[in-house]
């Protein structure tokens, strides 16, 4: 088939016109015009022509239309940007200056351009094309086809954010073709904003967050050369969730190995080098142990069809294994018989057997069985030895639980019958590189009391993680950390230098020290970011990597080296996707108490941020035993926020860990006295400082324990527009009762308190018995299935309110737990806060009741 040059004009004109929201209950007099307003500046990408051999199969023009030539939802068009096309041949976004083309066969086209909204609203997208044949896309959603005769119309909701809007045409030889689009609307919103441009610099926007590549976990080998990285992406719209494993040179950053090339493969462990790793591929009840060899690039399988299969430790010159199966408790269909409070959970009910494993001649042997039940095998540097431990009930003692600790020579093939230490406030076991001594992390409590840094009357909070050092010979512990404020979160024991390596919740950073075994000191490395996520050291060198951000910088990938404390880049996974991104600025706030209490926080700015204008401000806390640390992103994204126009106030109230164990004390019996009072002082602190903070328009907001402080809040105090709780606890007896874990948090949170001798906390400080106090509209949020907080909690604080006459609302998110994960939920639930905060602190009702119609 032969094809004429024909000279083919296109005329893209695109008028905007915003759609006001109509309340259709009340018949309007006289409804006003539609506002227009025009674009006149486009992308354009191509066009590119259709090869015959793929327009034969497509066969008509629809099909071509439709047809996924490029993923528009993961299209951001720049100008000069490139778009490899086929091979040989890559595109490039221009800026369209003359809409004539000369067409040669079929071609495809892309017309593209940004609408920025500072509110949500509604508006109606208009598309009357005559002769051209377009698909339509806001957001790399599609908003229908039109086949070129009819009008193409689309209602659109445009959150608080830049949109881009693509338009993909078809060009036929010999065809003049004309593109009108138009979008109109009535009041509300006539008199709001749609800002226009080719740029696609903006704020953040859920997907940042959500979709950006995230580290799950860090391996560096003993040697330091290499590090595995344990990868997640999830998908823009689709909520598609990848997971891999690279492994990085570690000082250079290339990626050497992706398990991409293996399948899904799991329990990733370095076998005593750099060049060689193990994993485990799972097959229904069957699972298989391989090596991995990273020279040359084969497999030799390990372990095959090993039924039940819980997990597996090396020993470290790899001469042998440590792995564990499990069995199921036996149930019935009928009923469950709870013997323990533990019991309620569905999470129990597995009994774990130990198996030692020796590669060289492919000998195995059982060590332990479902009756002794360790949970975790610790294997000593030497190999000599390997540390068993189990947890087991203790109901007379706090919390409710001790775990205790066995020792196995493996020369003998003997276990010790009694244990070697045993705690209801021992966490973890590290050993030293001469295997001669342990290192313990655990509560104040520990070693009976020995690590508490408190007056004798006070009780400590145990979450306040201390370190000790047990020597194996002379069976006595030292408390190393009792001065040092940081909470100790992991730690490493190094053979190189015989130091140990901690990360620590320090006030709301999270960082990484030195503990020189020698000295008796504590160093703190700089790491360069704010928080430490994730991080590992090298067992026979002087270098660690971590993953880390800031409170407005993205997390990176970063090498430490130990002994001159230098930090530097290893790799940025996010650097694209942050490329055109506006980030507002944090600053630190602090406050002082009368009583000359130092209470921190921060403030997160919106972008743009004009101190001549007046502000909502959103006041963010936990309140329990943790600190908002300043992680970027998170489950509730302060730099989101403020990219929706409000100030995020964070602080840190009294009983957090990492500001020593006095601070932390304060948590224990204390459920919501004292925090509130430090909330509201602060607040109204904030106020008086700060004259571009609305005092009209603030709202509190918490989850979980902060859940719980923002419902005891709304009974203290009107200083506050709204509130919004999520996952909180209304009745500390029902969340102490039902909750999974609520006696055992009780054993530290309320120690030595119970329903029965303390009616004055279990009744007096529970919101719900104070729900008629509460004046200011209240959302409460909570997972469906939330076994952590019951969504009880939330339903009788609900119950309450509506029979008092409040204002409240009640959304419960189905399929969920504690936290809200799935990834169309979760932007839902985002959604949500937004919508009530806009309402209440904006007069901008309109999101929330297009989310929840009556």
């Amino acid at each position: 088939m032969k094809y004429r040059k024909r000279n083919v004009m296109l005329t893209a004109l695109l008028v905007v016109l915003l759609t006001g929201f109509c309340h259709h209950l009340f018949p309007l007099a006289e409804e006003s015009k539609p506002v227009s307003q025009k674009i006149q500046r486009w992308l354009l990408l191509g066009p590119a022509e259709i090869p015959a051999v793929e327009k034969d199969r497509l066969k008509s023009d629809s099909s071509i239309l439709k047809f996924n030539h490029l993923d528009v939802s993961e299209l951001l068009p720049v100008e000069g940007g490139k778009v490899p096309w086929s091979s040989g041949r890559v595109l490039t976004w221009k800026r369209l200056k003359n809409p004539n083309f000369n067409g040669k066969k079929t071609s495809v086209f892309y017309l593209a351009t940004y609408l920025e909204t500072y509110r949500w609203l509604q508006t109606k997208l208009v598309l009357d094309n005559k002769d051209l044949k377009v698909a339509v896309y806001l957001d790399g959603h599609s908003l229908g086809t039109q086949p070129g005769k009819d009008k193409l119309t689309a209602d659109l909701d445009l959150t608080n954010e830049k949109h881009v809007l693509i338009i993909k045409g078809l060009l036929k030889d010999g065809v003049n073709l004309i593109v009108n689009a138009a979008l109109e609307t009535s009041e509300p919103f006539q008199k709001d904003k749609i800002a226009l441009s080719l740029t696609p610099l903006r704020r953040l926007q859920p997907e940042h967050v959500f979709n950006m590549i995230e580290v799950n976990g860090i391996s560096i080998s003993p040697d330091g050369k290499r590090t595995a990285v344990f990868l997640k992406k999830t998908h823009k719209g689709t909520g598609k969730t990848d997971r891999w494993l690279e492994i990085l040179d570690t000082f250079n950053g290339r990626t050497v190995f992706s398990s991409q090339s293996l399948g899904s493969i799991s329990r990733f462990r370095w076998v005593a080098s750099s060049n060689k790793f193990s994993y485990v591929v799972r097959d229904k009840e069957d699972t298989s142990l391989y090596q991995y060899h990273l020279d040359s690039h084969t497999c030799t399988p390990l372990l095959k069809n090993i039924k039940k299969f819980s997990s597996y430790w090396w020993a470290a010159n790899a001469s042998y294994l440590v792995y564990s199966t499990y069995d199921e408790e036996k149930s019935s269909s009928i009923y469950k018989h709870v013997k323990e409070i533990r019991d309620r959970s569905q999470f129990t009910g597995y009994l774990s057997s130990m198996y030692i494993y020796f590669p060289s001649g492919g000998a195995a042997h059982q060590i332990s069985d479902k009756e002794e039940d360790f949970d975790s095998a610790n294997i000593s540097p030497n190999g000599k030895y390997i540390l068993f431990s189990k947890s087991e009930v203790d109901n007379k003692n706090r919390p409710y639980r001790k775990t205790s600790y066995y020792l196995f020579d493996v020369s003998k093939m003997a276990l010790e019958e009694k244990p070697l230490l045993q705690s209801n406030w021992i966490d973890d076991v590290i050993w030293s590189p001469d295997s001669t001594k342990l290192l313990v992390l655990g509560g104040p409590s520990a070693f009976n009391g020995l690590g508490k840094n408190l007056k004798e009357d006070r009780i400590p909070n145990d979450y306040d993680t201390q370190a000790y050092i047990y020597d194996l010979k002379t069976k006595k512990a030292e408390a190393i950390s009792k001065d040092f404020a940081p909470s100790i979160e992991d730690a490493s024991w190094s053979s190189s230098l015989n130091n140990i390596y901690f990360s620590a919740t320090d006030k709301s950073d999270k960082g990484l020290f030195k503990y020189s075994v020698k000295k008796k000191s504590y160093t703190r490395f700089n790491t360069k970011v704010d928080v430490v996520s994730e991080s590992d050291f090298a067992a026979k060198r002087n270098t660690a990597v971590y993953w880390g951000c800031s409170a407005n910088v993205p997390h990176k990938l970063y090498r430490l080296s130990l002994s001159n404390g230098s930090a530097a880049l290893l790799k940025d996974y996010n650097k694209n996707d942050f490329k055109y991104v506006k980030i507002g600025d944090v600053k630190e706030w602090n406050f002082k108490m009368p009583d000359g209490k130092v209470i921190i926080g921060r403030i997160h700015y919106p972008v743009d941020f004009d101190a001549n204008k007046k502000y909502p401000c959103i006041t963010y806390f936990y309140g329990g035993t943790s600190p908002v640390t300043r992680d970027f992103g998170g489950r509730y994204p302060k730099n989101w926020y403020t990219a929706n126009g409000y100030i995020v106030y964070v602080l840190q109230p009294s009983g957090t860990v990492g500001f020593g164990q006095d601070f932390s004390a304060v948590h224990v019996n204390d459920w919501g006295k004292v925090t509130s009072e430090e909330v509201i002082y602060g607040v109204k602190q904030l106020i008086k400082e700060h004259s571009y903070i609305d005092p009209k328009r603030i709202g509190a907001m918490g989850a979980s324990y902060g859940g719980f402080l923002t419902l005891y809040l709304a009974t203290q105090t009107d200083i506050f527009a709204a509130y919004i709780s999520h996952a909180g606890i209304s009745a500390l007896s029902s969340y102490w009762g039902i909750g999974d874990w609520g006696y055992s948090y009780g054993g530290v949170a309320t120690a030595g308190s119970f329903p029965w001798n303390r009616k004055d906390i279990y009744v007096g400080h529970s919101p719900l018995y104070m729900a008629d106090r509460i004046t200011s509209p209240l959302l409460l949020l909570h997972g469906e299935l939330d076994n952590n907080v019951p969504p009880g909690e939330s339903y009788q604080m609900f119950a309450a309110l509506k029979l008092l006459g409040k204002e409240v609302e009640l959304i419960t998110i189905k399929g969920q737990r504690h936290w809200i994960m799935e990834y169309k939920k979760r932007i839902h639930w985002w959604r949500t806060i937004i919508a009530w905060w806009d309402k209440h602190l904006k007069n901008q009702p309109q999101h929330w009741k297009h989310m929840y119609k009556k």
